[in-house]
């Protein structure tokens, strides 16, 4: 779902304090530049963008009329918001004009998350398998996940599945995927996909909630990093 939103109410709204973004700069020649920014609105139509030191390149090879993009999470919603180059104060500050807004609203059982959990499975039918979890880096959602096999996994075959998602409690889930792709990768390790069949809705809402807070967390590692990047030196 896609609704619009006049740039004048969206920044007072939402831009009243800092918040990460990812913007894309137009350039005067070859592909736009993409960069993590602190944002706030310094007006009902304006903005200040601040980017971490030596992150950009000279003012003369950014495109001046170039419409620039900003992309950020508001609650369960995607915004991106238009805009153009004003004037550049200081080499890592940007005063933009914002041009147009669109609120993208998504499910929230669809929002993905690279991240790490505990996990075992096994071809169903044929038993529990008695290896241990292993964390495994994993692609991961309320609707299904993806992750690394030593050995490809025939398509639409059912996969019994223990996930361990790390918490304040280590939270147990146990569910049946069917393999939408399967495909070998790098080295000795092959790329499965699996949707969730059928899952409880208990499960599905503990893994939903598990995705939320580690995207919570990343952006707050990031927003750490880069605001220490935008602090002045002490002399």
């Amino acid at each position: 779902m896609t609704s619009s939103s006049a740039p004048s109410n969206l920044l007072l709204d939402t831009l009243a304090d800092y918040r990460l973004v990812r913007a894309t700069i137009p350039l005067q020649e070859g592909a736009p530049l993409h960069l993590d920014g602190v944002v706030k609105s310094s007006g009902a139509s304006s903005l200040d963008i601040q980017f971490p030191p030596r992150s950009l390149p000279p003012v003369e090879k950014l495109a001046k009329d170039g419409r620039w993009r900003l992309n950020f999470d508001r609650g369960l919603s995607f915004v991106t918001v238009w805009a153009r180059l004003l004037n550049w104060p200081a080499p890592h500050l940007a005063c933009l004009a914002g041009l147009d807004a669109e609120i993208n609203d998504y499910a929230r059982r669809d929002h993905r998350v690279n991240t790490e959990i505990y996990l075992r499975f096994w071809q169903a039918g044929d038993g529990r398998q008695q290896l241990p979890p292993r964390r495994t880096r994993v692609n991961l959602s309320g609707c299904g996940l993806s992750f690394a096999t030593e050995t490809v996994l025939p398509d639409s075959s059912l996969v019994e599945l223990e996930l361990f998602l790390p918490g304040v409690t280590l939270e147990r889930i146990r569910c049946i995927g069917r393999v939408i792709r399967g495909r070998e990768g790098q080295g000795k390790n092959s790329l499965t996909a699996l949707d969730l069949v059928h899952p409880e809705q208990a499960d599905m809402e503990k893994i939903v909630n598990f995705c939320m807070a580690e995207q919570f967390r990343t952006m707050q590692q990031k927003a750490r990093v880069l605001v220490s990047s935008l602090e002045p030196a002490d002399p």
